[in-house]
């Protein structure tokens, strides 16, 4: 009897060591394979609503945002893929404002923006990208006036003005201006408006990039 019980515990402690996980025989891989691994592995990343993500390879700067924007994102280097079609697809006109969805989600407010939009301007061969609606006033800023740069910005960077509240703001950084000129005007409801919640706020500017024909966009 004790021998038939020790030939049913060899025979079931044979058969539970079938199920005891294999250890793999193979080295751990060498530091730079993995680390290739891991980058071929992220890429391009599917997410906030199926946008697509680029946080190694960044694109190539489209115009003269670059200096401005990627300085404002840089602690958020996360580029998104718009659904702008294409670089050629983007406003060619000349110091004027123009307005492209983008439907990227955290440009998105159902209320004021539903399609992401962005506003686009073209000045001296240079893409300035920006908020669609002004910082101070929250109005659209298709019929904003483009200004030419004063000591305001060092003499260099063209500054953009709100035609409803008269709010200007240094195109290149976004900075809200305070200095007034002949060109700004008088604008009736800017006592109201042009200085919203006792605040200067910036407008937000973003970087443009290009990757694959593709048109990404840096939103910090």
């Amino acid at each position: 009897m004790n021998h038939l019980a020790a030939f049913f515990f060899l025979l079931c402690a044979s058969a539970a060591s079938g199920f005891v996980p294999a250890t793999s025989s193979i080295s751990p891989a060498s530091p730079s394979l993995a680390l290739s691994m891991a980058r071929r592995g992220k890429g391009l990343d599917i997410g906030d609503g199926g946008a697509s993500t680029n946080r190694l390879n960044n694109p190539k700067s489209i115009g003269g945002t670059s200096d401005a924007s990627n300085k404002s994102s840089s602690s958020n280097n996360s580029w998104i893929q718009t659904s702008i079609p294409s670089i050629d697809s983007l406003p060619k006109e000349q110091n004027m404002v123009k307005v492209i969805d983008t439907n990227v989600p955290k440009l998105i407010d159902k209320n004021t923006n539903p399609t992401g939009a962005v506003s686009i301007v073209n000045i001296d061969k240079q893409t300035y990208c920006f908020s669609s609606s002004c910082a101070s006033c929250k109005i659209p800023l298709p019929k904003a006036e483009v200004l030419s740069p004063n000591e305001e910005t060092n003499g260099v960077d063209p500054r953009l003005r709100c035609d409803f509240c008269g709010a200007a703001y240094n195109l290149r950084t976004g900075v809200r201006l305070t200095k007034k000129d002949g060109s700004e005007g008088w604008k009736p409801l800017g006592f109201l408006f042009g200085n919203a919640n006792g605040e200067n706020n910036p407008l937000p500017v973003y970087a443009l990039g290009e990757r694959g024909g593709k048109v990404y966009i840096n939103v910090p």
